[in-house]
């Protein structure tokens, strides 16, 4: 019989494996794509429905986001996560299928799959290192938002190489990540087993209705709405504004890459140590004029500056997205609180940020201008250092 003090590490170390190998899966079928742009645009498609292959997911998450919290709560959050790496899964091989000149039925389904199974983790990843993590919070939402940052890194890194090396080539790219959400679906079944924790008596969307009345909360799902809009439109975009610069495919790949992994590093760092401080506020409002400065550097500094306007602008995106999910767990007083106010702020967020990538697209084709579209990103960025400001200050929802 193994003793309890070993079997408790054993179980920590099962629950921490799982929590990391799920958010390595929340980004790559999404940001897997932005390499592969060009190729799609060139076999038929066009950029608005290439845009819309990243859009339709954000809108689920949105509409999704409400519903995850609910069941989470009814069912418990680790039950519910897995539910939601089937269908991320699933959504992938779907996606890809008899997606040549436009999305096909079965794309669509197989989008919306994947942005139910993103909601899941998106929603209740940070009630899970509230309730399991109490009283390390700030160092769990730094370990778990750099592992959803490298598996964005991933997505970007392996797109080419993928469409290169498998026979169905960037079709088969796409689907490749159906595979990677089954590894932590195994690894994740004994949280599957145990008993849920994580419940609120009573009706969970009067809970969440609740918040609709507070400062605070408006604050944070603002914030998180406005990290989500330039994350998605920038590295949905990044590598085609690369090549307009006079990259190569090759290169506009390895830059953002480059960029999710220094933005790995930075949130691995920065949420650690805002975690530890009375109030967040510098530490958004930083990210946010990062954010606006990168992006005008990759748009007017020479193309051999551009690539690290690109690494600055890594940092701020995922500093600035792994503070948001820190906000949502310490503005709130318990585990309960945290799945409805993660449920409010990426409903509402979500929702908000969804039409960006398809808009950017399409406002680039409209004016014939690139640097139009992806200046227009200025703007959102400038509005996070003064949201950020209100919604990093101590108290809770």
């Amino acid at each position: 019989m193994i003793p309890n003090s070993r079997r408790n590490v054993r179980q920590t170390a099962l629950l921490i494996s799982g929590l990391l190998l799920i958010a390595v899966n929340l980004r790559p079928s999404i940001t897997g794509l932005a390499p592969l742009a060009e190729r799609m645009y060139a076999s038929g498609m066009s950029r608005q429905a290439i845009g819309m292959l990243t859009t339709l997911p954000l809108i689920v998450f949105g509409l999704a986001s409400t519903v995850v919290g609910v069941i989470g709560n009814r069912i418990g959050f680790a039950r519910t996560i897995g539910f939601g790496l089937v269908l991320l899964a699933g959504g992938c091989f779907l996606r890809s299928w008899q997606l040549d000149n436009g999305p096909s039925v079965a794309s669509i389904v197989g989008s919306i799959l994947i942005g139910a199974g993103i909601a899941t983790g998106n929603v209740l990843l940070p009630g899970i290192v509230k309730s399991r993590f109490p009283n390390h919070v700030g160092s769990m939402t730094s370990i778990y938002s750099t592992a959803m940052n490298l598996g964005g890194s991933l997505g970007l890194a392996m797109g080419v190489p993928l469409a290169n090396g498998l026979s169905g080539g960037w079709q088969a790219s796409m689907s490749s990540w159906g595979y990677a959400a089954v590894v932590p679906l195994v690894i994740w079944i004994p949280q599957i087993c145990r008993k849920p924790i994580a419940r609120t008596a009573g009706n969970s969307f009067v809970s969440i209705v609740t918040l609709i009345g507070s400062a605070r909360a408006w604050q944070v799902t603002v914030l998180m709405s406005l990290q989500s809009l330039l994350f998605y439109s920038c590295v949905g975009w990044l590598p085609t504004i690369l090549q307009m610069r006079g990259l190569t495919e090759t290169d506009a790949a390895a830059w953002p890459t480059a960029m999710q992994l220094c933005g790995c590093v930075a949130s691995l760092v920065v949420p650690t140590f805002a975690g530890r401080a009375r109030h967040q506020s510098g530490w958004v409002v930083a990210c946010g004029l990062t954010n606006g400065l990168s992006i005008l550097g990759i748009l007017w500094l020479p193309q051999a500056w551009a690539g690290f306007a690109t690494l600055g602008l890594g940092v701020g995106l995922n500093v600035g997205f792994s503070l948001s999910l820190l906000l949502i767990a310490m503005r709130s007083k318990d585990a309960p609180t945290v799945g409805n106010l993660s449920s409010m702020a990426q409903t509402f967020g979500y929702l908000a940020a969804a039409p960006f990538p398809w808009f950017i697209g399409w406002l680039s084709a409209a004016t014939g201008s690139w640097t139009i579209a992806f200046g227009s990103l200025v703007l959102p960025a400038g509005i996070v250092a003064l949201v950020g400001w209100f919604a990093g200050r101590e108290g809770h929802v």
